[in-house]
């Protein structure tokens, strides 16, 4: 079993690496330095969490604006439309508790990237049962390129975090 998950974690790394390499080229982030990098990471967190907040809200209180500007059709079942829309809701509190200590809830973002990912497949899989596919297209588009941010701010924190880390080694082998 053990085999398993370590083969799971090395699949997990490279899909990690590789999106963090396609988003690296495509943004070109090769030119900030490390400050603005970092500014990154808390940004993205938060405008990923309020995306999902105000979704929600949205869609709970404006059900039938929102079916009629995304689908151009009239809302059949009331509440599973606002189910989801609490579900967002709820959704963008969790994605913002990593914001409250950084440096302890870090890997959360990894649970976020996650439920993106899950999204994705979710919505490019039941497109077809919709009045407007090609806005769940789309929205699968953008929740695809939130978890990539997201892989991508992980990997700056982590990397930040590990040199933090060994400078605070550094320095104590130095005191003593």
């Amino acid at each position: 079993m053990k085999n398993v998950f370590g083969r799971l974690d090395l699949l997990i790394e490279d899909f990690y690496l590789s999106a963090y390499e396609t988003l690296k080229i495509w943004i070109n982030f090769e030119y900030m330095d490390n400050s603005k990098k970092q500014q990154l990471v808390p940004w993205s967190i938060f405008l990923v969490g309020m995306h999902s907040i105000f979704l929600g809200i949205f869609i709970y209180f404006f059900t039938d604006n929102f079916y009629r500007v995304f689908f151009a059709a009239s809302v059949e079942n009331l509440f599973y439309v606002r189910q989801s829309g609490v579900f967002l809701f709820l959704a963008g509190f969790f994605y913002l508790f990593p914001l409250l200590n950084l440096k302890i809830h870090y890997n959360l973002i990894l649970l976020v990237v996650f439920s993106k990912v899950v999204a994705v497949l979710f919505l490019v899989s039941n497109a077809q049962y919709t009045p407007s596919p090609s806005m769940i297209y789309l929205a699968a588009c953008f929740d695809g390129l939130m978890g990539l941010l997201l892989v991508y701010t992980y990997t700056v924190f982590k990397k930040n975090l590990s040199g933090m880390k060994s400078e605070v080694l550094a320095n104590r082998d130095i005191v003593s």
